[in-house]
């Protein structure tokens, strides 16, 4: 199967272009689906995505990192020290993608493992950190929840750029390769992991969405009171759907850590991993996952189209070209907003499985 791959991988640079969007592409569905998830079905705006992404990413390079040096000392490699903020920042590079990367090309089972413990240990941090930022806020209504998430996502990255040991601080931090025992292009390997989580949590929701869980959260959606009414815990609904997807997300960020093999907090900002995953669920349509993974492609497909024509648009444009971009976004969340709010794809009113609602109809 590996050397399938790396068959794939010897092809012309147009097709690993090709490949690279695809794996940006499960990146942005995987966060685009849960935002359409937390806030379609149990209205929940989780605008701290950027957060559970950094969550990841920190993983990667606070403990995971960490690990494989152990890991790696244990199997008599001598690595310089790294113990001081000092020596764990300027020590990084000869560290990581000298000794680390070197003992890894020759253990690809310690590589898998490394790479499953990270998705498992991001997603529980992802969801403990979802648990933090929500308690103080779960209860609020959606507009002040957006202004509380947002608020706390600054803070969040304010603190990230101080703590050293954490992300390296403002200079960031090389991590260890996971892929560094497959001698091809390693490009085609994330995009098929990227887009192999996206499949994965795609599945897991819609198995949600078709359980007493998930109608429960529609219950909470549409009427809190009534929720309530029948003795349902409205706020841990919220919160525990909120945790779960802020969970799910993080691994987005461990995945975008190890493709990079680095990790700064100025590559987690709210531009990219909050308003744009935003604007996908605005356009496809929130509530169902057909609405996210077709906002996802339209929007990326927009997104590479401005980046392959920049040069041809000089010529239309009074302005930079790398201003497209936000005015784009915001343009384009405006008119949804206001002339098409279900998406293009609305949500359907839920059926449950196995109920037959054409003989209740003839009884009635």
């Amino acid at each position: 199967m590996l050397g399938l791959i790396g068959s794939l991988a010897a092809i012309s640079e147009q097709a690993q272009i090709i490949v690279a969007r695809a794996m940006f592409f499960g990146f942005m569905f995987t966060v685009a689906l849960s935002i359409g998830f937390q806030y379609g079905k149990a209205g929940v705006p989780n605008l701290g995505c950027a957060v559970s992404v950094l969550v990841g990413g920190s993983t990667v390079s606070a403990i995971t990192s960490r690990l494989a040096f152990k890991l790696v000392e244990m199997a008599g490699v001598d690595l310089l020290p790294y113990s001081s903020t000092y020596d764990w920042v300027y020590n990084n590079e000869h560290n990581v993608k000298v000794l680390v990367d070197g003992y890894l090309r020759t253990d690809p089972a310690l590589c898998v493992a490394l790479l499953l413990f990270t998705l498992a240990v991001s997603m529980v941090l992802g969801a403990a950190v979802g648990w933090v930022i929500s308690a103080p806020a779960i209860r609020l209504k959606a507009p002040f929840l957006i202004i509380a998430l947002l608020t706390m996502s600054d803070a969040v990255s304010i603190v990230s750029r101080k703590l050293v040991t954490i992300s390296g601080g403002t200079l960031g931090v090389y991590v260890p390769d996971v892929l560094a025992f497959y001698p091809g292009e390693r490009t085609i390997i994330m995009a098929v992991l990227s887009l192999l989580v996206g499949l994965a949590v795609f599945l897991a929701y819609r198995t949600m969405l078709d359980s007493p869980y998930g109608r429960l959260m529609v219950a909470v959606r549409e009427s809190e009171a009534t929720a309530r009414s029948v003795g349902k815990n409205v706020v841990g609904v919220r919160r525990n759907v909120f945790m779960f997807g802020s969970g799910i997300i993080a691994m987005a960020g461990a995945l975008q850590a190890f493709y990079f093999s680095y990790v700064v907090h100025a590559n987690y900002g709210l531009y990219y991993w909050t308003y744009w995953p935003l604007l996908m669920v605005v356009i496809g349509g929130s509530g169902n996952c057909a609405g996210a993974l077709l906002g996802t492609a339209l929007v990326m497909a927009l997104r590479y189209s401005i980046t392959a024509y920049r040069y041809a648009l000089y010529e239309f444009l009074f302005f930079p070209v790398a201003y497209l971009d936000s005015l784009l976004l915001g343009a384009l969340m405006i008119i949804f907003l206001i002339f098409r709010p279900q998406g293009l794809i609305p949500e359907r009113p839920h059926r449950v499985l196995g109920m037959k609602y054409r003989e209740l109809l003839s009884e009635e």
